[in-house]
C-alpha cells in the first residue's frame, strides 16, 4: 500500500471524529530491554499483541521505528497489517554510501512517513556533513527525523555523539526540518530542552530516559523534568513515547498523569490539561495531515 493510500484509509476511518488522535511516537517491534543492565534481553511483539496494548491504554496510533535490528522492510509489512493504527519510520547510517537516496526510497517504495537516526550507535556526530546529505532528503519529501539522542548502556555508544550542542547546529541550519529528540536526551536533559526552546523545529519525545521504569523515583525524575519544560516554555513541544514493548502503553500513560504526585506544593503542579496534551495535541504538528484534526 502506498503512502497516499494508506493516509487516504486513515482519513476514511477516522473522518468524523472530533477528538485529537492519542499517540505512541516511539515504539518497536523488537528491543533490548535494559532495566538489568548486567542482564538486557530481547523483547518483541506481534501486531495483535501490539493492537491489545494500544486498546488497553487507548492509545489510537503508534509510531514503529526501524533499526538495525528491525529492517525498514520488516517496518513496512508490519504496518501494513493496520495501516490504520501504525506509522512506520524508516532508517539509514549517514555514513553509508546512498543513504540519502535510501531515504527517498524508503518513503515512495515502504510508504515510511519519518526516519530514525542512531548517531550513538552508528558512530558520528549529528553534524556531520554526511548526516546533511540525509537531512537535505527528508526536507525535500518533508520527512519527519527522530534521533537517538540519550546515553546507551553499551560502552562503545559514545555520549559525544548525543551532545545537544550538535542538534542546535542541525536545527540552525535546516529550520524546515522537523526534530524528534528520543528519551529527553537524557542524561542532558537541561540542554536538550533549551534547544527545544530555541528551535521552533524540535520536539522531544517522553520514553524512557531513565533505569529502573519500576523504581518509585521514576515518577518523581520524569515530574522534575517536565516541570523544567514547563518553565522553559517548552511543555508543548514534550510528545509520548514509551519505547514499546521494553516499556507498556497503560502504566507508562498512567505514570504521566500522576507525576504531580511529587509535587509539594500547588505551584509546582503541572496542570492536568497539559500533561493530557502531551498524549494528543502536543504531536499534531508530527503526524501525517490527514491525522492531524
Amino acid at each position: 500500500m502506498s503512502l497516499s493510500m494508506q493516509e487516504e484509509r486513515t482519513k476514511v476511518e477516522r473522518e468524523g471524529s472530533d477528538l485529537a488522535l492519542k499517540v505512541d511516537y516511539h515504539c518497536h517491534i523488537s528491543m533490548m530491554e535494559y532495566a538489568d543492565i548486567a542482564n538486557p534481553t530481547l523483547v518483541s511483539v506481534t501486531s495483535e499483541e501490539f493492537i491489545a496494548d494500544l486498546d488497553e491504554a487507548g492509545i489510537d496510533l503508534a509510531v514503529v521505528l526501524s533499526d538495525m535490528r528491525t529492517t525498514p522492510e520488516q517496518v513496512s509489512a508490519f504496518i501494513k497489517q493496520a495501516p490504520d493504527r501504525f506509522i512506520g519510520f524508516g532508517y539509514v547510517n549517514p555514513l553509508k554510501r546512498g543513504a540519502d537516496e535510501e531515504v527517498l526510497r524508503q518513503r515512495h517504495e515502504l510508504s515510511l512517513f519519518g526516519l530514525k537516526l542512531y548517531p550513538t550507535t552508528d558512530g558520528y556526530m549529528a553534524d556531520d556533513p554526511k548526516a546533511y546529505r540525509v537531512y537535505e532528503a527528508a526536507v525535500s519529501i518533508g520527512m519527519p527525523v527522530m534521533l537517538h539522542h540519550a546515553g546507551m548502556p553499551d560502552p562503545r555508544d559514545l555520549m559525544k555523539h548525543a551532545d545537544p550542542a550538535l542538534i542546535d547546529a542541525v536545527a540552525c541550519s535546516f529550520p524546515k526540518l522537523k526534530i524528534v529528540l528520543a528519551h529527553l536526551g537524557y542524561p542532558r536533559v537541561e540542554e536538550t530542552l533549551y534547544i527545544a526552546r530555541k528551535h521552533r523545529n524540535v520536539w522531544c519525545d517522553i520514553s524512557w530516559p531513565y533505569g529502573d521504569v519500576n523504581h518509585p523515583s521514576y515518577l518523581y525524575l520524569l515530574w522534575r523534568d517536565l516541570l523544567t519544560a514547563l518553565n522553559l516554555g517548552v511543555l508543548n513541544k514534550m510528545v509520548f513515547g514509551t519505547d514499546y514493548p521494553g516499556v507498556r502503553q497503560k502504566p507508562y500513560k498512567d505514570m504521566l498523569m500522576s507525576v504531580n504526585r511529587y509535587s509539594t506544593h500547588q505551584d509546582l503542579r503541572i496542570p492536568e490539561e497539559r500533561l493530557s496534551a502531551i498524549l494528543d495535541e502536543n504531536v499534531k504538528p508530527l503526524l501525517p495531515s490527514v491525522t492531524s484534526h
